[in-house]
């Protein structure tokens, strides 16, 4: 992943790709500026939604390793009242371009999505804080949408839910009341249990116990979520087994080729795709990908596609799964 890290940097790639079916309806794009409390500045989101008249066509993220997205930039929205879900993807380093594919499905059959380009940590140092610090996007995010006249009018009431993959699951699962346990946290490096980021931590001197703080147990549910889709979810081990079980909305844990969580989370919907990897959950490939990479000496674990099903097809399935998960929201 480092390697495959490098060369992305290099040539200013996004990590984008096509959705796993052509969109029910045109998709249209446009950028937010919304005020983060929580850090004390703005951020960018994306605003992916049902498209309307006029807006400017763009191929959105296209890459000489990732696919592009069509998108109407710009363009209004849609006539009617949709879901609103906020979206997280990735980890502590992850481009936010990594959801066009799911956002770009969930907007074409009629959803508007908020998708945070929450800041990548300018050091490793800093890294640690962004895990407390991006629920708050997500619910920065729905307020920006709810205070905007213009964005409230197109809302289904009471109809919110959020998606997240990855630590933007742990993020979706913060909204819905799971908190964090400092002291779990900061043991999560420890051997034998090893975090996501714990190689990176390490390499740049980064000690969680010195770094994790009381403020990371802090509550972040936003009573506005009716429903979460939490897809392989990272530090759930670090999540306090007494706000998992006071969760009260429907939660769905999906797990990419592996069990989904180490720790079971209560009432939730356990699900799995066993032909999956983390990679699945990227866009797709250009035809040219396996060959730059082999060219740049890179791997090509991020590109190659080594089980007899591809991954359109295993994003399609994944995609069904979270349409079935969102498909009947209770009202408030």
């Amino acid at each position: 992943m480092k390697t495959v890290h490098r060369l992305v940097v290099a040539l200013g790639v996004s990590l984008v790709g096509v959705g796993p079916a052509s969109a029910a309806e045109p998709v249209g794009l446009r950028s937010l500026s919304v005020p983060a409390p929580e850090r004390g500045a703005k951020i960018a989101v994306d605003l992916w939604y049902p498209a309307g008249t006029g807006g400017t066509a763009e191929n959105h993220g296209a890459s000489p390793l990732f696919e592009g997205v069509s998108v109407r930039r710009d363009a209004d929205i849609a006539t009617g009242r949709f879901p609103l879900v906020v979206l997280a993807h990735g980890g502590l380093r992850s481009n936010p371009n990594l959801a066009s594919w799911i956002a770009s499905h969930l907007a074409g059959r009629g959803a508007l999505v908020a998708l945070p380009r929450s800041p990548a940590p300018e050091t490793a140092g800093e890294a640690p804080d962004e895990v407390r610090l991006r629920p708050g996007d997500l619910s920065a995010a729905l307020d920006r949408i709810e205070n905007d006249p213009a964005l409230a009018a197109h809302l289904a009431s009471g109809n919110v839910s959020a998606v997240g993959f990855f630590l933007g699951g742990t993020s979706a699962l913060a909204l819905a009341g799971a908190r964090l346990d400092p002291q779990a946290y900061r043991a999560s490096c420890d051997p034998p249990a090893r975090g996501p980021d714990c190689a990176w931590f390490a390499t740049n001197g980064v000690d969680l116990s010195g770094r994790v703080t009381e403020a990371f147990g802090a509550s972040h549910r936003d009573p506005r979520i009716r429903a979460v889709v939490a897809v392989a979810p990272e530090l759930v081990g670090s999540l306090t087994r007494e706000s998992l079980g006071a969760v009260d909305v429907p939660v769905t844990v999906i797990g990419l080729g592996a069990p989904a969580a180490d720790r079971e989370i209560p009432g939730a919907r356990q699900l799995a795709l066993p032909e999956a990897n983390v990679f699945t959950a990227f866009g797709r490939c250009t035809a040219r990908a396996l060959t730059l990479l082999a060219a740049e000496g890179e791997d090509d674990a991020i590109c190659r596609e080594d089980g007899p099903r591809s991954r359109a097809d295993l994003q399609a399935e994944l995609a069904g799964m979270i349409d079935a998960a969102l498909a009947n929201i209770a009202a408030p």
